[in-house]
This record gives C-alpha cells, sequence and structure tokens, in this order.
C-alpha cells in the first residue's frame, strides 16, 4: 500500500515536470509568448491632389508650384495715323499755269512784297546793291537764271517773268516758235523786227503789256509788266 502511494505521486511530479518544461524557454527557462502574424501597414503617406499645368512654371525652392494660366499679354489698341495739316496754296502745275493780263495766279500785279509772299507763290525779296527795285523769285521756278520779281518802290509789284510751262491765254511760253507768236499777236515787233525784244498790249488790261524776247527763231523771255513800270529799260 505504501509503495503504491509512493508511485502515484512520483507519476503526478513527472507530469508536471513536463507541463513546466513545455511552457519554460530551454536557454533560460522563461515564458515564450506565442507568435502571432503581424500586418505591416507601414509610414502612412498623405494624399497629394495633382493639379493640371496650364502654362511653364519655374520651380522656386520652398515656394508651393503655382499653375500659369497663360494668358497672353493685353495688345493696346493702335492710334490713328498722325496726318500733317495740308498746305494753304501750293505751287501750280505747270500744265495749268497761265500769265494772265493782271498776273500770275493768286499773285497780282501792284502787290507789295509782304502782299506777294503772303500768296506762298514766291519767295522774300532782296535789293541787290546798286538797284532800286527789290526782286525776287516763283518758287516753282527753276533754280538760277535771272530774277522773276520786279517790285517798285512806288508801284509794288510791276513785273512776273515767266518760267518754262507757263503761257499767255493764247498759249505762248517759252520756247513757242516764232510763226506762232505772229499768229498769237500780230501786232507784236521786236526790236529788229524778228529778232530782240517786243511787246503786246495785253488784252482786256488798259495798264500792262507782255514783254516778249525772241532769238533764233524762238521765243526766250515772256513776262507780263505794268506799262509804267521804273525798274529797268
Amino acid at each position: 500500500m505504501r509503495v503504491l502511494r509512493v508511485s502515484m505521486a512520483a507519476a503526478v511530479a513527472v507530469a508536471l515536470a513536463g507541463v513546466t518544461a513545455a511552457c519554460s524557454s530551454p536557454s533560460t527557462g522563461a515564458a515564450t509568448p506565442s507568435s502571432r502574424p503581424t500586418t505591416n501597414v507601414g509610414t502612412p503617406v498623405p494624399a497629394t491632389s495633382i493639379v493640371p499645368s496650364l502654362g511653364p512654371t519655374l520651380p522656386v525652392p520652398g515656394q508651393p508650384i503655382v499653375p500659369s494660366l497663360g494668358v497672353p499679354p493685353a495688345v493696346p489698341p493702335a492710334l490713328p495715323p498722325v496726318t500733317s495739316p495740308a498746305t494753304a496754296t501750293t505751287a501750280p502745275s505747270l500744265s495749268t499755269v497761265v500769265l494772265g493780263s493782271t498776273g500770275f495766279g493768286a499773285l497780282k500785279l501792284r502787290m507789295t512784297a509782304a502782299q506777294a509772299q503772303a500768296t506762298h507763290l514766291v519767295g522774300p525779296a532782296s535789293l541787290a546793291p546798286g538797284e532800286t527795285c527789290p526782286t525776287g523769285r516763283l518758287l516753282a521756278a527753276p533754280s538760277g537764271g535771272t530774277p522773276s520779281l520786279f517790285f517798285s518802290p512806288s508801284l509794288g509789284l510791276v513785273a512776273i517773268y515767266a518760267y518754262p510751262g507757263i503761257t499767255t491765254p493764247a498759249g505762248i511760253k517759252v520756247g513757242s516758235a516764232l510763226v506762232d507768236l505772229q499768229r498769237a499777236y500780230p501786232t507784236w515787233r521786236g526790236l529788229q523786227g524778228d529778232e530782240g525784244v517786243g511787246y503786246v498790249a495785253a488784252p482786256g488790261s488798259a495798264t500792262s503789256e507782255y514783254r516778249i524776247a525772241v532769238s533764233n527763231g524762238r521765243v526766250i523771255e515772256l513776262a507780263i509788266q505794268l506799262d509804267d513800270e521804273d525798274c529797268y529799260e
């Protein structure tokens, strides 16, 4: 009976020792927690919104990227063209000018030098050394040559000399043939017959005349002048 009790006690002790060994670490004898599968979710990444770029941008360190709207620069409205004021009076056309019995267009015999210049057809008058009458020039006249205008101190403008292209009402001009001159003005006579300077009363005027010079069968000089001009012979 005593032997049976000892045997049962030993069996219980062995069973308890087995259970203790199963729950203890082989090296340290400490209990080892049972392993459990874990899920590695990692560090959460903040969500960012993707904004479409509407134009090129220049990245600046430390600054947020702002999309470019790509708006074209404003174009200022076109200004109206600048126009120059019209000239009150222009030089006469060679194809239409006529040396009439009282003057040349707006330029009239007996005008003062200031009145003549106000027509915008002539330049300023000047008095040459040793002369008694100031002289001037038509603006459209070719450069050089003799003066176009003679101003008497007492009578005003006394003579207007034509340049090539100006005609009388009868169509006579510098370069006209002698036969045409004689047909237009039958009373014309030169100092040497068909040569030299001759005079013809201006039709419709009792105070002016045409001074016409001929050389080698051609008109070389044409002027309208007062009958009583006192500036030259």
